[in-house]
């Protein structure tokens, strides 16, 4: 282990790694400017072929749940003195694993920042973040997380959590009593979507809001209501469909601790999926949490929105078993949004940022809803421990209304431009997290060896 001593800062090295010529100085002029007590940034990586161009390794903006499941900050950390000492010294630190340091480090900074230039370099070996599970064991000891910590694979660490508590659950489905097929049979679909929650999730305090459209046939009201029973409120409207309007009229008519904003054309696949998506808000700053969507064919719908500068779902049609650039997929960590069809917030703060925005009738009011979420200070995350499918498209056709995009930019231009949890080297108007740089090795960094024939 190299110790790099610059200005007010340590910087832990390991042998396999070497900072560029520089870096030193950059770091320091970097901390000063952004008043950083924990800095990382990007890294190269060179293959066994000299003549083959080195592996970027890009690194989104601070995640600290993602850290939780795996370093992705990468081997080489510089932190302040103050810090450094607070968490055990620069000796003590130095003979850890890299997670295990970036951990302790992280837990006693107060602001962490990426450095969006390439800090280090080391050989393609190094190039995937590592993962210590005994170190986020004794993290989650420090912090006072509960919960299981899971190894997957040599890449990750999936910390499912224990709930603590059994906050009431309010499940709000609009719908207007559509009929599709689904898998082959014919379905409506709020009535799918009710009894298969009711009847796979192992959650046992919730209760059910339909909002129904005043003209909706008496056969799928009947239906809806029997899938519900006695733990069903239905609420009819009798206005043009907007989605994000009847969401707020529902959240009016219960006094559950946390609403749940349900798709109809949805239907479970975790049966703990309410109890994994409460666990996160253990930590008080966590204001939205959504699941993996899935596709009737089990191809990824979303794991995330991603502005670039446009919203993206990231990984959108891929298999469900591909890890993403770094094996982003794997662990869960913060978005900037994630789709309504399948979410949870609490109600308060829901009554606080003034729920879901009525200029977004049909779309874009999920990320209207968590950008005023994180400027009130509240993480949205999504995990991949929990799934659900979305049957999307089958209530309406996907498409994008310029009036919703114009007033999405007008609204939130600068946080669309500057997403935190994306990179200003990415490829923009991709969504999938790629390089701008051109070639076959960009597209393989972005999806990973897995990925289906037809993305390359």
């Amino acid at each position: 282990m190299k110790i790099a001593w610059t200005g007010g800062l340590v910087g832990f090295v390991p042998e396999h790694c070497d900072l560029r010529r520089g870096m030193r100085r950059t770091v320091a002029k970097f901390a000063a400017r952004t008043r950083a007590d924990f800095v990382y940034g990007d890294s190269l990586h060179t293959t066994d072929d000299r003549y083959e161009e080195p592996m970027q390794v890009l690194r989104p903006g601070w995640s600290p749940e993602r850290l939780r499941g795996h370093n992705y900050v990468g081997d080489v950390v510089f932190a302040t003195e103050e810090v450094v000492a607070a968490a055990g010294g620069a000796e003590f630190l130095s003979a850890l694993s890299a997670h295990d340091r970036s951990l302790r480090l992280s837990e006693r900074a107060q602001r962490h920042e990426r450095m969006a230039r390439f800090l280090y370099v080391a050989d393609w070996r190094h190039a995937s973040p590592g993962a210590d599970v005994v170190a986020v064991r004794e993290h989650c000891l420090r912090l006072g997380i509960t919960g299981a910590c899971e190894v997957d694979g040599a890449s990750a660490v999936r910390v499912r959590r224990t709930l603590t508590t059994r906050p009431r659950v309010a499940v709000i489905v609009p719908t207007r009593g559509t009929h599709a097929q689904v898998w082959g049979r014919d379905r409506i679909l709020a009535a799918g979507a009710i009894a298969s929650l009711r009847a796979t999730s192992t959650y046992p305090h919730l209760e059910f809001i339909a909002v129904l459209d005043h003209d909706t046939p008496a056969d799928a009201r009947r239906e809806i209501e029997a899938a519900g029973g006695a733990a069903l409120t239905c609420i009819d409207y009798d206005r043009p469909f907007n989605f994000a309007e009847k969401v707020n009229i529902a959240a009016l008519h219960t006094d559950a601790d946390y609403l749940l904003l349900l798709n109809d054309d949805t239907e479970i696949v975790s049966p703990d999926i309410v109890e994994t998506l409460l666990s996160y808000f253990e930590d008080r700053d966590v204001g939205l949490v959504g699941p993996t969507l899935l596709y009737e064919d089990g191809t990824i719908q979303s794991a995330g929105h991603f502005f670039n500068p446009v919203p993206y779902d990231y990984y959108r049609g891929h298999s469900a078993d591909i890890p993403g650039a770094s094996n982003m997929l794997r662990v869960a960590r913060e978005v900037s949004s994630v789709i309504a069809a399948c979410a949870l917030t609490p109600r308060l703060l829901f009554e606080k940022v003034g729920g879901l925005c009525t200029k977004f009738p049909g779309n874009y009011n999920d990320i209207d809803y968590a950008l005023k979420l994180r400027m009130v200070g509240k993480r949205t995350i999504w995990t991949p421990l929990a799934a659900c499918h979305h049957f999307e498209s089958k209530t309406r056709e996907p498409v994008m209304k310029p009036a919703d995009v114009a007033e999405l930019g007008a609204r939130w231009r600068d946080m669309l431009e500057r997403d935190p949890y994306g990179h200003p080297a990415l490829q923009r108007y991709q969504f999938v997290w790629k390089s701008n740089r051109p070639g076959q090795r960009s597209v393989d960094e972005a999806v990973g060896p897995t990925a289906p024939i037809a993305s390359k």
